[in-house]
């Protein structure tokens, strides 16, 4: 579903992908993100009476291109106010843990969820996509801010595992159940078939992106 939004001045090059995105500070925002429609930019083409400009069709699913750059504009703006958000959270748990060490211990406790001992940093650097030596750098910060430890592998007697200490988890989950307290905020608004609809499309994505 694409939101409808004002659409501008025709034949205005600088329209496209125009909209500056939202100020940082919070998980997300209760309005609606910036975007220049597909129609509009279609009838910016013509009015400029570029050769082949206007809606087109693709070649392998019969949809207009400009559904799919609408869609990433989208997605643009909403990883953009993630980053944000990320850094914000990270400052919640501790003053001086960064977004990447939020991202860390996000995994380490995602890990940990079913009630195992801990995870091996490989673990984490394989989910993140990161290299094992940025994740010990991130790992020995995290463990200098006394958020999380090493103990035995209780499988392997030579393999180290990673958990949250108390006072990590301490912290970690009162930032949650702030973050989720303003996501209710926002998604309150929202009926449960559209909420139905975000929720199967976002896994959707998620999978075909994995």
């Amino acid at each position: 579903m694409i939101a409808q939004r004002p659409e501008p001045a025709a034949g205005t090059t600088a329209a496209r992908g125009a909209a500056a995105p939202p100020a940082a500070g919070t998980p997300m925002s209760g309005g609606q993100p910036g975007g220049t429609p597909a129609a509009a930019r279609a009838a910016s083409g013509r009015a400029a009476g570029a050769p082949g400009a206007g809606p087109t069709t693709g070649r392998s699913t019969g949809r207009p291109p400009e559904l799919i750059a609408d869609v990433e504009q989208e997605l643009s703006i909403l990883l953009r106010r993630a980053r944000s958000a990320q850094m914000l959270l990270a400052r919640r748990v501790h003053p001086e843990m960064d977004a990447a060490g939020y991202a860390l211990i996000s995994q380490i406790d995602l890990g940990t969820a079913g009630g195992g001992a801990g995870v091996r940093a490989s673990d984490v650097a394989l989910a993140l996509g990161l290299d094992k030596s940025t994740v010990s750098r991130g790992l020995s910060q995290l463990e200098s801010l006394g958020l999380i430890e090493r103990i035995g592998d209780p499988d392997d007697g030579r393999a180290r595992l990673l958990r949250m200490t108390t006072a990590g988890a301490d912290r970690y989950d009162a930032m949650r159940a702030q973050r989720q307290a303003e996501f209710r905020a926002i998604l309150d608004r929202w009926d449960s078939t559209d909420l139905t609809d975000l929720a199967r499309l976002l896994g959707r994505l998620n999978t075909d992106l994995s």
